[in-house]
Formats: C-alpha cells, sequence, structure tokens
C-alpha cells in the first residue's frame, strides 16, 4: 500500500534528526549520566535503522536499474 510506505527524503531527516539527538544530549545532558546514556542509545538505535533502511533501498535501486533485460515471449492466441 502507497500509504504505508516510508520516503527516502524521511528517513534522511529522521537520520539527521537522531544525529542531532546525539550531539544535543550529550551537550545539555552532561549531568544527568543515566538520562544521557538513554537518549543515546535511543537515537543510536533510530540512526542504525535509518541508515539500513537507506542503504537497503539504494541497493534495491541501483539493482533494478542494472538488471539486464529479459526475453519477452508473448502468446499469440
Amino acid at each position: 500500500n502507497k500509504e504505508d510506505d516510508m520516503p527516502l527524503w524521511l528517513a534522511v531527516v529522521l537520520l539527521l534528526l537522531a544525529l542531532g539527538g546525539i550531539a544535543l544530549s550529550r551537550r545539555y545532558l552532561r549531568h544527568d549520566r543515566s538520562a544521557r546514556v538513554l537518549c543515546t542509545v535511543v537515537c543510536a538505535l533510530a540512526v542504525l535503522a535509518c541508515a539500513v533502511y537507506i542503504g537497503l533501498t539504494v541497493l534495491l535501486v541501483a539493482a533494478v536499474q542494472n538488471r539486464p533485460p529479459t526475453l519477452c515471449r508473448r502468446n499469440k492466441a
């Protein structure tokens, strides 16, 4: 279903936001170690998920663009 698919641009935006979250948590949560670690872990998991999604999307698009032409037989009835 087209409405359920995540567009690539959204994955890139989420990746950048998660990277920013890591930087901001290290800056503003200096005094609360447990909150900083929790925020860093959550953001790192989001970065990992977005990076895998982007990588697999690029790989799939490259595979589709570079596939050899197929021979197609048409049935003449």
